[in-house]
């Protein structure tokens, strides 16, 4: 994503159109990435911290989760997922949400129920959510010489080649070329 993603599309374009491959391939390539794709409606790491902070003081799991939706005012699943908990409870609030809101929620739901910590419960989610992430990008870090072997290749072997071999191909030119007098 990114830069890498734009140089790939540049050496993909100059490699089969040409220069005029380039313009296309990089305006292509910019695009395709503000194109909106579907994603989670919130980050759940900023939730996860302030329930855990709440919790951790001694607030009970329906104020935690109240300071939560307070500290991310915009619409969505949280505000209507702690109004439905504060009315119905939260184990309805658990079967009306959906994504990553319903995992935590139902976290929540089976501490209460265990009598177990709530706050280790997100916590853990919490260490969990940390280590996928450092996984994805540990992922994305190993793949980079892969990914980068195209662009290396088109682009600057070629200009290796031109260096090194440019001087030698010029000397054996100008002997057998006679000069013009």
């Amino acid at each position: 994503e990114g830069p890498v993603t734009i140089l790939l599309a540049a050496s993909v374009g100059l490699a089969l159109f040409g220069p005029a491959g380039v313009g296309v391939a990089v305006v292509a390539s910019i695009a395709y990435s503000l194109v909106p794709r579907r994603r989670d409606a919130f980050p759940l790491r900023p939730i996860l911290i302030v329930l855990l902070v709440e919790l951790r003081s001694g607030a009970s799991v329906l104020s935690a989760l109240h300071s939560a939706a307070r500290a991310f005012p915009q619409p969505g699943d949280l505000q209507s997922a702690v109004r439905l908990a504060t009315v119905a409870g939260l184990p309805v609030a658990v079967d009306e949400t959906h994504g990553s809101l319903r995992t935590l929620l139902a976290h929540l739901v089976r501490a209460q129920a265990s009598g177990s910590s709530a706050a280790d419960a997100v916590r853990r989610m919490l260490e969990s959510d940390i280590a996928r992430e450092r996984a994805s990008r540990l992922n994305k870090t190993r793949s980079l010489p892969v990914r980068l072997m195209i662009p290396m290749a088109l682009l600057a072997l070629p200009g290796v080649v031109l260096i090194s071999y440019g001087p030698l191909i010029l000397d054996l030119l100008s002997g057998i070329v006679v000069p013009f007098e």
